[in-house]
């Protein structure tokens, strides 16, 4: 692939994984990042780690499932240069896994690379702004990638990113938007049923509202249900019957 050809190719990879439309789902981008990296000159395989506070999602790319199940490794042990770029946000370039400083930093994790077959490995944060979103785990010989190849390694993840904090933005302002909606309509009810227990009762709209709350604590039911009854039950009958009726 020419020059030209390369920079165009990681513009096109740039915009797709920055697209917050790209995918209803995480996945989707970034099992499109792992791909990429996997791309990149000297990245033997590549693995995502996705921080999620109930678990963490692990995507990988290589020629067979040994980064995988490294990244699943540096999960379930909670140790590894990934899980330390995902906490700190800070990446780890070329690091060299025989070296003592790793061995003693992970122990179990080295030891599952050097068994694959891994000498070296660089992690750069999934970030965006101040939000740790999760990292890429670059697996590699050491002193293979260049400083070209990490900077264009974060600038993808770096797009993961911004997609990946869109849809959760998204995803969080419809949640509060049904949790108004659903908070308007419980007042509306309640609203309603004072007026209509008040009319019934012959009581002020306070002193309706304030016999359905106790009956709500007395019976353990929630207001809105007793709002619902009022409205929808008999008014001759029941616990909130017409004044004077049976």
């Amino acid at each position: 692939m020419s020059p030209a050809d390369r920079e165009e190719h990681l513009i096109a990879a740039l915009l797709e994984l920055a697209d917050p439309a790209g995918g209803r789902e995480a996945a989707g981008p970034v099992e499109r990042l792992a791909a990429y990296c996997l791309g990149l000159p000297g990245v033997q395989a590549g693995g995502v780690l996705l921080a999620d506070e109930r678990e963490p999602q692990v995507m990988a790319a290589d020629r067979d499932d040994a980064a995988e199940d490294l990244e699943r490794v540096q999960v379930e042990l909670d140790e590894g240069p990934c899980r330390d770029a995902c906490r700190t946000g800070v990446g780890l370039t070329d690091v060299p896994l025989r070296h003592p400083d790793a061995r003693a930093r992970w122990p179990h994790f080295t030891a599952h690379a050097l068994e694959k077959g891994y000498s070296a490995t660089t992690a750069l944060p999934v970030r965006y702004r101040d939000r740790r979103l999760g990292a890429v785990n670059l697996f590699h010989q050491h002193g293979a990638l260049s400083r070209r190849e990490v900077t264009v390694g974060q600038a993808l993840a770096d797009a993961v990113g911004i997609g990946l904090a869109y849809r959760q933005d998204l995803h969080g302002l419809r949640d509060r938007t049904g949790q108004l909606q659903t908070a308007l309509v419980s007042r509306v009810l309640i609203e309603q049923a004072k007026g209509v227990l008040a009319e019934r009762l012959g009581r002020t709209p306070d002193e309706a509202f304030a016999l359905m709350r106790r009956y709500a604590r007395a019976h353990q039911t929630k207001l809105t249900e007793v709002a619902r009854r009022i409205i929808t039950g008999p008014a001759d009958s029941g616990p909130f019957a017409r004044a004077g009726r049976g």
